[in-house]
Formats: C-alpha cells, structure tokens, sequence
C-alpha cells in the first residue's frame, strides 16, 4: 500500500494491528513510514522518538526518524526551525550509520551493512543542500562505494541502485547518475512511491547546481504515476441541447481511451454519471488503473438524477463502475432534495482528493474533460474548468463540439452505437422532490478542556478573559461567522467560506496557547480542542434563540469530531482536507487517522489543521 502511494491507508492498517500488538517494532516502524510518505512527518516523529527512547537502536528506525525530520526541515519556513530540523535529521542519520557498520562493510560483512547505504546518503545530502559540499561528498562516496559492493554480490536492489544515481549526482557525474536511475525506475521492485521520493531529492540536488540542463535531464529520468481527475457531459436530454447524444458514445469512448494513453495515468478521480465519467471509469478500470468515485448525495438519488436518464444499460454500467472501483466517496449520504450546490461541492471535494495524492507521490495532477466550452451550471464541468485553470493552468480537453462536428452526428440519420439506446426512447426518470432549504456550510466546534472544573469563582474571569478574547478575534475577522452561539464551555461557528472557519480556528487555537492564563485569573493549562466539518445543514427559524440556527447530520459530525481532538490541536474532517487541497495555500494539514468519533458516530479519516511551514510548532 505505501510502495503505490496509499499512504493513509497503510497508516490505518498498521494502527489497527498496534491496537492488538502494542509493542511490535515492525508495525510502529511501518506506521511511521506510511506517515512520512503520506506527508505527515510531525506525527511520524512522536512515533519514532518512542521507538527509540525504549531502546530501538537499529538502521531502519533511525533513517525513518531522520526522513521525518528531514521533510520538517523541508517544510519550514523560518530559518531557526530549518536549522534545527537539519541538525536532527544529520544526527539521526549519522546514528544509522556508524563507523562500525563502514568497518563491517570493508570486511566483506554485507550481513552486517543490510541498508547502512541510505542514511549515508542521506547525511551527504543534507550537508550539500546545507552548504557543506566537502562533507556532501564524502558521505557520497562511502554511499556509493557500499552499493556498488552490494551489486557486484548480487545484493542490490531498487534503493540501492537510486542511491547510486544520487551519489553520482552529488559528486557532479551527471552522465553515471542519468544511467544508474534510468536502471533504477526499470527495476521489477520500482514502485511508484519510491519513484516518487527518489525523483523529488533528486529534482533538489540537481536544482541545487544552477543549470537548467542539468535540471531538465533529471527531471526527465523519471516516470510518474499519472494523477488525473475527470469531469464532462452527461448524455443528452431528448428535449434538451445538443452536446451529448447517445449516438456518439462510441467516438467519445475512443478520444478518452486514446487521451488517456497519451496522459499514460495510472489513478483516476471522477463521478460517475452518465456519459464521460462512466466512459471514464470503464476505460481506466480496462487498464488496470486505481479508479475513485465521488458522489454528490446517495446512490438511489444518484441514479435517478444523473444515470437513468440514459436508459440503456447506464444504470448497469454504474453499478458495475462502483462495484469495481477501489474507492467510492459520498460527499454526504443523505438525499439529493432538488440542491444542486452538492454537484459543486463534490467537484471540489473530489479535485481536492486528487491534488492530496498527487502531492504524496510530488507530482502535478491533471484534469480531463469532455467539454463543448460553454460555462455551464452549477457544479457543472465549464465551472470546474474555470477554478481548476486558476490553480493548475489549462486541462486536457477533449472538445465535444468539434467531435460532433467531425463524425457530422448533427447532419446524419440517428444511429444507435454503442452500448446506449437513444435517449429519447427513454422514460423520463423520477426526479427526487426538492425538500427543505439546505446550504453547504463549514461548522465548528470548540471546546474548553477542564472547564467543568473550573471553580464557581472563575466564571466571571472566564467570560471576562476567555470570551472576551474571543469576540476579539471576532472583529478582527475578514468576515463574521453566518451563525455563533455559546453554551457552558461549548462554542459553535457555522461559517458561509471554509477559509473564515480555517482561519477562527487556527486564531483561537493561537490565543489559547500563547496567552499565559495564569496571569488572567485562570489556570495555566487552559487548554481547548476545535473540530471543523463542512458539508450542506439545514437553516431553519430556531424559536427557542428566535433566530436562523443551522441543523443536520453533518452538523453532527463536526461535534462529535471535537471531543476526540488533543488538546491545544485544530481537527478536521476529511471533506475539508480536500477542500484546502485545492487553492488554499495558507492552510496544510497531517493526516491523524481513521478515528471512531464521540458518541458512537463512526470511524471517519481526521486530519490536523496547521499553517503551512510547520511555525506552529
């Protein structure tokens, strides 16, 4: 699972054997390792620092200690944190190689070096990306100098192969690096995920050169796994404009499979309404790819709204597309009720998803779509087109006008290919009956940890000092909360913009730790946990407040996520993950675990809120 970049998953696998087998190395090991790869170093570290602390000495837990802390230096931003993520990861890394294990290799006690190779490396580049290319070098020739032993005894393998092209590079052999990586990614044991970490550190040595031809070659070696998102037409209403007709599903077919082979992806993220996404889905699923499904609301209104209206065999079709794809994702589960802000908030959700994998495996993901380049509606492909350019420039088009144009489908007799039957021979399916006003909201919720111990005599210097402070921060706001009501302890914000939510929560979060509580009458470990979840609540008259309050299962879920938050940390759900995925760069995250929520709610994936640069900490 971590080899082809599922990361999180392999996270939840290995903590759910912990449960069971507490102090098993090899599962905390593996855990942290799905960690790093799935872009959540901080947690990876707590993790590790335990191994070691408890007397795990050996080469593997202290090179995955030292990787963690290599990508916080990686990501920091203020050069004090960067210094001192550097210093840790060279000495972690120096630790997994000991002079010891050097002597052990020149003795010919290959047994005895196993991967000694990668911490290595890895010091050497750390001291040239630290300036420090003297030092650089000598680490890259003891590197080199152990791969090569271990290939010529026929002990050699991907990582050691990828170790060889970095240490070439590092000593400025550009041709021996391109040829030892070229053998590296065609290894039977190159797996995507490998790729991927072997390309981004080799991407930064080669950048630190100053040679765009250097870069380029580099850069060039590597395949990548291929991240694309798909969106596009339905099939065509019989009384309704002309952009898909069941007739050219064939022809629409062939462009996406012949564009796919072009784009060379191996993991798709789309819908699954008639038309493209199917066409989508079946074409990926016959390539053998990694398929994710997102829908909107649940499957029975699903069908009726966006698959049935097709007739044919669509509804077969996507029956068989969800059964087969290895992920299904239901943006809420509830009905579709007439609100067609669940087809956008899917889209969004759904090209955030992308964005968080491409980002694990550091590639840049694409966009297909099957597009006559009209705007469209709500939720429809022209808007996902116009917000997806914005943030990753121009997707693959396959242009539906001038596919139509080109088999003349417009001026020729009806012709019935493919697997559909015309769509105007169909019944018109059931539409589900609009219901109550629902509104894609991003909730949240807060609260104080050890309130209820709070003497009698403090509440005043609580809503003094704690409330007060918090209607501060309110004014300071860009925009004010849609809604916000306190009980006991208890806060809860509905905001229209999931950044305004971002934003409180981290802002609260900052003035309950950095205000020394002591001082105002309170005690010095006031603490407070936030959860955030969006997705569509119900805005109703409550006649108790008489005034809008906002209700509903995902209102739910954002207050059952609070009370499983550590204290001081800033929870979210996995909707908004994806959410801040895609163009929101002020925000990051770390991925915490599939967690069983307060109250008997369910296991749903949690996310750490942070900023970006790790400046929190």
């Amino acid at each position: 699972m971590i080899d082809v970049g599922d990361s999180l998953l392999a996270y939840d696998v290995a903590k759910v054997g912990l449960e069971r087998f507490s102090e098993d190395r090899t599962l905390s090991q593996k855990a942290a390792s799905a960690l790093i790869n799935g872009g959540s170093p901080l947690k990876a570290t707590q993790i590790l620092e335990e191994l070691v602390a408890v007397g795990d000495r050996d080469v593997e837990a202290h090179s995955l200690l030292a990787s963690a802390y290599k990508d916080l230096w990686q990501y920091a931003s203020d050069p004090e944190s960067k210094k001192r993520y550097a210093e840790l990861a060279i000495a972690r890394y120096k630790e997994g190689f000991s002079t010891t294990s050097f002597d052990a290799f020149k003795q010919s006690r290959l047994k005895d070096v196993g991967t000694e190779y990668y911490p290595c490396i890895n010091v050497a580049f750390m001291y040239l990306l630290s300036g420090d290319a003297e030092q650089a070098r000598s680490y890259s020739k003891r590197a080199l100098d152990i791969c090569q032993n271990l290939k010529q005894n026929s002990l050699g393998d991907y990582w050691s192969q990828a170790t060889t092209g970095e240490a070439y590079l590092i000593e400025g052999n550009l041709d021996a690096s391109l040829a030892a990586y070229a053998e590296a990614v065609a290894m039977t044991d190159a797996e995507p995920a490998k790729i991927a970490t072997t390309r981004t550190q080799a991407i930064q040595i080669a950048s630190a050169y100053e040679d765009p031809m250097v870069l380029e070659q580099i850069s060039g070696v590597f395949p990548q796994t291929g991240i694309v998102a798909c969106s596009g037409h339905v099939i065509d209403k019989s009384d309704g404009a002309v952009r898909f007709p069941p007739e050219a599903e064939t022809l629409a077919k062939s462009e996406i499979e012949g564009t796919l082979d072009k784009l060379d992806c191996s993991c798709g993220f789309s819908s699954a309404a008639c038309g493209t996404d199917i066409l989508f889905i079946e074409a990926m699923l016959a390539r053998g790819c990694e398929v994710h499904v997102f829908l909107p609301f649940n499957k029975k209104d699903f069908i009726e709204t966006s698959v049935r209206r097709a007739g044919g065999n669509w509804v077969q079709r996507f029956e068989r597309a969800l059964d087969k794809a290895h992920y299904v994702h239901y943006v809420t589960e509830e009905e579709y009720l007439g609100d067609d802000t669940l087809f956008e908030l899917c889209n969004d959700v759904l090209i955030g998803f992308a964005a968080m994998r491409a980002r694990t495996l550091d590639e840049e993901p694409k966009l297909l779509v099957l597009w006559n380049g009209d705007g469209g509606s709500t939720g429809g492909t022209g808007q996902l087109v116009t917000r997806w350019s914005k943030r990753f420039g121009p997707p693959v088009i396959i242009d539906s006008a001038q596919m139509l144009a080109s088999a003349l489908i417009e001026s020729s007799p009806i012709r019935k290919s493919g697997e559909t039957k015309p769509a105007f021979l169909v019944p018109t399916s059931r539409t589900p009956e609009a219901g109550p006003v629902r509104l894609v909201k991003t909730m949240l919720f807060a609260d104080v940890q050890g309130f209820s111990k709070l003497p009698d005599s403090d509440s005043p210097v609580y809503v003094e000092q704690f409330l007060g402070g918090l209607s501060e921060l309110l004014e300071k706001q860009s925009r004010r909360p849609a809604f916000i009501n306190t009980w006991g302890d208890a806060i809860f914000c509905v905001f229209d913009e999931v950044e305004d939510g971002l934003a409180l929560a981290l802002d609260l979060r900052d003035f309950v730790s950095q205000t020394n509580w002591s001082e105002k009458g309170l005690p010095f470990d006031f603490d407070i946990r936030i959860a955030l979840h969006a997705g569509p609540a119900y805005a109703a008259h409550d006649p108790l407040l008489r005034k809008t309050n906002f209700f509903g299962t995902h209102v739910n879920r954002a207050a059952r996520i609070e009370p499983i938050a550590l204290p001081g940390c800033v929870y979210v759900s996995e909707t908004v993950a994806g959410l801040l995925s895609f163009g929101r760069d002020d925000f990051d995250f770390e991925y915490v675990g599939n967690i069983e929520l307060a109250k008997g709610f369910g296991s749903f994936p949690i996310y750490l809120l942070q900023r970006p640069g790790y400046i929190d900490y």
